[in-house]
């Protein structure tokens, strides 16, 4: 099988992404690893627009109803002013529905079986230099990569063994630059926030997201608003896809 740069880049980032994490907390200069791990849903909605110019918009409800598996996660590490930062996100999707079609020569509709699976993945990982730091806040300076990779088929069966099916696939490597900080506002209450721009495969990707988190010793709760876009002018069979909305987390602190 003929192996290229590309997807070893792309297993690597898989890789890496499993292994470190978007949220590093309050910088310690101590000469330390701290390790950070966070699980978290996600509520997105989906605003998607096809290359032929079809929009179709997907809320988190709808999602939910036809959800096969999900994975939301990230991992992540920081040492002094070096962090480094990971997150995977999977989703799974089928649905089934009964529609009536009518087709020639057929006197009447007949009940056929539509069935929609599709599958999505979304990593970003890099590091992050530490540019300024108090006792209550830090910002940081991050590059990194960003894949994206949505899979569609669909299938129409009519019975008496009449089907046909359709795949469509779409898939984007980029390299992204941004910014990440956290500012103490309480003892126990800390304000995140990351911004990162893009451009590689896609003509353009950019993400923002802000969060709250309150701290119990080794672990904390997260929540907070992301948003995530790409401008893919028409690659495959996409033209631009943007999902947003509100998400919650668990957070353990390894050390």
């Amino acid at each position: 099988m003929e192996c290229t740069f590309r997807d070893i880049s792309i297993s690597g980032l898989l890789l890496a992404a499993l292994m470190l994490s978007v949220p590093a907390l309050a910088a310690d200069h101590d000469g330390q690893w701290h390790v950070d791990g966070e699980m978290y849903l996600w509520g997105a909605d989906a605003e998607i627009t096809a290359a032929a110019g079809q929009e179709v918009d997907a809320d988190f409800n709808d999602v939910i109803d036809h959800l096969e598996m999900a994975f939301m996660g990230a991992l992540g590490a920081r040492k002094d002013r070096w962090s480094f930062f990971g997150d995977v996100m999977y989703i799974g999707i089928d649905a089934k529905e009964t529609v009536s079609a009518s087709i020639p020569a057929v006197p009447t509709p007949i009940n056929a079986r539509v069935r929609l699976e599709q599958d999505a993945w979304i990593v970003t990982t890099g590091a992050g230099y530490e540019l300024s730091s108090t006792s209550d806040s830090n910002v940081d300076f991050v590059g990194g990569i960003r894949y994206f990779d949505l899979s569609t088929d669909v299938t129409l069966d009519l019975g008496e063994g009449l089907a046909a099916s359709v795949h469509d696939s779409s898939d984007v490597l980029d390299v992204i630059v941004g910014i990440k900080g956290q500012t103490k506002l309480a003892d126990k209450w800390t304000l995140g926030y990351y911004a990162d721009v893009g451009t590689g495969e896609s003509d353009l990707t950019y993400q923002a997201l802000v969060d709250f988190n309150y701290s119990f010793s080794k672990v904390a709760l997260g929540f907070g608003y992301r948003f995530l876009k790409w401008e893919l002018d028409g690659k495959e069979y996409l033209d631009d896809f943007q999902i947003s909305g509100p998400f919650v987390g668990l957070i353990y602190r390894f050390k």
